[in-house]
C-alpha cells in the first residue's frame, strides 16, 4: 500500500539551478529525491550521485542461466538419444555453441525485462509521491522545465522551500 506523501516539488527552467538544488538537498540529508526533466540529462544523474542499477546484474545472472540450461539440454537429450556415428563423441561441445548462446541471449532478454519491471514497481511502492491533482496533471515536465520532487517531515517543509526558491524556482508547492 502507498505510503501518504509529505513534502515539496518544484519547477526550474534551467538545469544548472535544478543541479545545484538537488546537490544542496543531499548534502543536507534528504536522500528521497525524485526528479522529472523534459530529456535525459547526465548532469542530475551525477547531482543525485550516479545511482547504480541492479539491472545489469540480473542480465548477467539471466545469461549464465541460459547456456548452463542449454548445455545440460543439449548433454541430457545427446545421453538420452545416443545415435552413434562412426567413433565421434556422444557429446559434442562444438555443436552446443550456438545453441546456448542463443539461450542465453533469450534468458539475459527475459530476465532484463523482468528485473526493469520489478524494480520499478518495488521503487513505486517505496518512494511516495505527491497525490494532488495538480501534481499528477502537471505536463510541463515533459515539455521544456525541470521538476524535483523531496519527500521529508512536515517540520522540514519551510527549509525546503527556501532553498529551492533560493535556486529561482518558478513554483513551489508544498504538500502534508
Amino acid at each position: 500500500m502507498r505510503r501518504k506523501f509529505c513534502g515539496a516539488w518544484a519547477t526550474f527552467e534551467f538545469l544548472d539551478d535544478t543541479c545545484d538544488v538537488i546537490r544542496e538537498l543531499r548534502n543536507l540529508g534528504f536522500n528521497k529525491i525524485t526528479t522529472h526533466t523534459p530529456c535525459p540529462r547526465h548532469e542530475i544523474e551525477h547531482a543525485l550521485g550516479n545511482p547504480q542499477s541492479r539491472v545489469p546484474f540480473f542480465t548477467l545472472v539471466g545469461a549464465m542461466l541460459g547456456f548452463g540450461l542449454a548445455v545440460l539440454i543439449i548433454t541430457k537429450m545427446s545421453l538420452d538419444w545416443i545415435l552413434p556415428v562412426s567413433g565421434k563423441p556422444v557429446v559434442s561441445v562444438p555443436i552446443m555453441g550456438p545453441i546456448a548462446f542463443e539461450l542465453s541471449v533469450l534468458m539475459a532478454i527475459f530476465f532484463t525485462a523482468g528485473a526493469i519491471a520489478l524494480l520499478i514497481i518495488r521503487d513505486t511502492l517505496r518512494h511516495a509521491v505527491p497525490k494532488s491533482r495538480k501534481y499528477r496533471e502537471y505536463n510541463r515536465f515533459m515539455r521544456d522545465r525541470f521538476g524535483v520532487v523531496v519527500a521529508c517531515d512536515e517540520n522540514e517543509l519551510p527549509r525546503i522551500e527556501q532553498i529551492m526558491k533560493r535556486y529561482e524556482a518558478e513554483e513551489v508547492n508544498c504538500e502534508k
